[in-house]
């Protein structure tokens, strides 16, 4: 029978490959932030605040756990940095007891994930020490473990997995979810094929997510960031720029966008300004990420780190921080994107799912569908008036899209980026 408690997510330091496939210079850390540590003046209430960004976020909090006041919903979001304290230093700290996490936002519940009662007894005694309500629940395996046996799926090198399968983790059920072609999945239905019980099999569903790009225009002066309308050459394509990043092993500055958007040596413009060529492109599995080199000097000679907001001084908002681990993700966190049909206004949703793996093992976001155009976004957490990136928009699962309808969203997280590419995202 299957144990269930509660932990965080190991904290899993990654060395970060080169844009070009040269070898990596350094590694990130768990929680990789440049924001200010002093005290940020936080309203009590959404309604006092005048960043339209806290009633979407409490929207989105709302629609993902109905019943919550406005005031509660508030609160609640700004109280993420400290879980996610928590969870990155459980992970850390236990990565051999540590089975995963989520927050249950209606009744504002922390849950971790242990596989020994020692282990749930620490993570209590961590979590009350913070001020924050836990539930523990047994497991049997670690996060590390999972991690280690989807990984091996997904690079087709795991023995007792049909050849053709694709791999995410199901948080909660503490099991490797398998996709596998409906040949092999009648072969383990029949008992021909046995997975090892770390995982379930589940039907692959083919064309379940696609790129989101079309004709729009933005027009916006220096500094680059993240939001902004970008045209692929001279043709009508057109994509959102991500967040702006440094490499591990040259000089050059570059912007992130989706690799869909555009094939390696096509040049990148934005309001009729060249920004540069796309030098490096990802676009299997878990990763659909690019990186356009920024060689306009136009572009140059200005700061980095920002988000474009329409409703902001100069529209733009500072970006405080980047994750640099998935220990830092859980299922209930409230995130938002900067995508250029942001003119509808701030859009935000609720994490479903670190690891999705009905859609390539991407990040899942609820409760919001974007649109044609924002592939290459930026996603990022916002609480306590921070904004910390978090990564890559790919799309959508329902083709065509429906357009702030009825669909999720799904991105890349920079973790998986940086170890593919080897960039290092901007924070001011």
């Amino acid at each position: 029978m299957t144990r269930r408690r509660t932990l965080a997510v190991a904290a899993i330091s990654f060395l970060t490959l080169a844009v070009l496939g040269a070898t990596p210079s350094s590694a990130g850390t768990a929680a990789d932030s440049t924001a200010d540590s002093g005290s940020t003046d936080i309203p009590a209430d959404p309604a006092d605040s005048t960043d339209p960004e806290a009633m979407d976020a409490v929207r989105a909090f709302q629609d993902a756990f109905p019943g919550v006041s406005d005031t509660e919903a508030w609160q609640r979001i700004n109280a993420e940095d400290e879980r996610v304290a928590l969870i990155e230093e459980l992970a850390a700290e236990s990565p051999d007891t540590y089975g995963g996490a989520w927050y249950d936002g209606a009744t504002d519940t922390q849950h971790l994930l242990s596989t020994t009662p020692d282990a749930a007894a620490e993570f209590t005694a961590a979590a009350t020490d913070r001020g924050i309500d836990v539930r523990t629940h047994d497991v049997d395996y670690s996060l590390a473990t999972l991690l280690e046996q989807r990984d091996q799926v997904n690079a087709g090198e795991h023995p007792d997995v049909p050849a053709g399968a694709s791999a995410g983790v199901d948080m909660r059920e503490n099991r490797v979810v398998v996709e596998l072609p409906l040949r092999a999945l009648r072969g383990v239905r029949s008992g021909e094929v046995q997975l090892p019980d770390i995982m379930e099999a589940v039907a692959r569903r083919n064309g379940t997510t696609g790129p989101e790009a079309c004709e729009s225009q933005f027009e916006c002066q220096r500094p680059l960031r993240a939001g902004l309308e970008i045209r692929r050459g001279n043709d009508n394509y057109y994509c959102s720029s991500g967040f702006t990043a440094n490499s591990t092993t040259n000089s050059h500055k570059w912007m992130l966008t989706a690799a869909h958007c555009g094939s390696t040596g096509t040049t990148f413009s934005h309001d009729g300004r060249a920004i540069g060529p796309m030098r490096g492109r990802h676009n299997t599995g878990d990763v659909d990420a690019a990186a356009i080199r920024v060689d306009n000097e136009y572009w140059l000679n200005a700061t980095w780190g920002w988000l474009f907001h329409e409703n902001a001084n100069n529209m733009q908002l500072p970006l405080d921080g980047r994750i640099t681990s998935e220990s830092s993700m859980q299922p209930g966190q409230t995130v938002c994107i900067a995508a250029q049909s942001s003119t509808s206004g701030i859009r935000c949703g609720v994490l479903g799912d670190v690891n999705d793996s009905t859609a390539r093992n991407m990040a899942r976001v609820d409760e919001i569908d974007t649109c044609p155009g924002d592939s290459g976004g930026g996603w990022y957490r916002y609480s306590s008036g921070t904004r910390i990136a978090y990564g890559i928009h790919h799309g959508g699962k329902i083709q065509p899209s429906t357009c702030h309808a009825n669909d999720v969203s799904l991105f890349s997280t920079l973790p998986d980026i940086t170890d593919r590419m080897g960039l290092r995202v901007h924070t001011r």
